[in-house]
């Protein structure tokens, strides 16, 4: 299990997904709110996930929480592209077929999201603090670049 911080982020960002989900297959979509709901999407996956790191993970998952992390980046700048190509389109059948892959891009971010759910927690308070002095140790190096 993830801390409670970072479980809260990524709970409200699958919420978010899901919420563009149930708009991508309104009978009625309207594009203003599709819209609306990617840049939520985007702003929470800015602000709460892409600003986490692997300190806090067990570090047996900490590759695999990685991985993820690097596959929901890409698969976030598919769902843009994919949006743009969905609004852009004029034919009822290229129009089906962006919002089936629309549909299928969302639920596999939020298949993500659950995954990333169950990764264990860093438990170890001595391992966690000796972490968290070498991510400060790095950001220093960084920031002093």
């Amino acid at each position: 299990m993830l801390l409670p911080s970072r479980y809260q982020s990524y709970q409200a960002w699958q919420q978010a997904l899901e919420q563009m989900a149930i708009t991508i297959t309104a009978k009625d979509l309207e594009l203003a709110i599709l819209q609306e709901n990617f840049q939520e999407v985007q702003r929470l996956f800015r602000s709460q996930i892409l600003t986490l790191s692997a300190d806090d993970i067990a570090p047996d998952s900490a590759s695999r929480w990685q991985s993820l992390q690097t596959e929901i980046y890409k698969q976030m700048r598919l769902l843009a592209t994919d949006l743009m190509l969905f609004q852009a389109s004029r034919s009822s059948t290229t129009r089906f077929s962006r919002q089936t892959g629309l549909k299928n891009r969302l639920n596999t971010l939020i298949q993500y999201c659950q995954e990333l759910g169950t990764l264990e927690k860093y438990e170890v308070g001595g391992k966690r603090q000796e972490a968290e002095g070498r991510r400060q140790e790095a950001e220093g190096r960084r920031q002093s670049l």
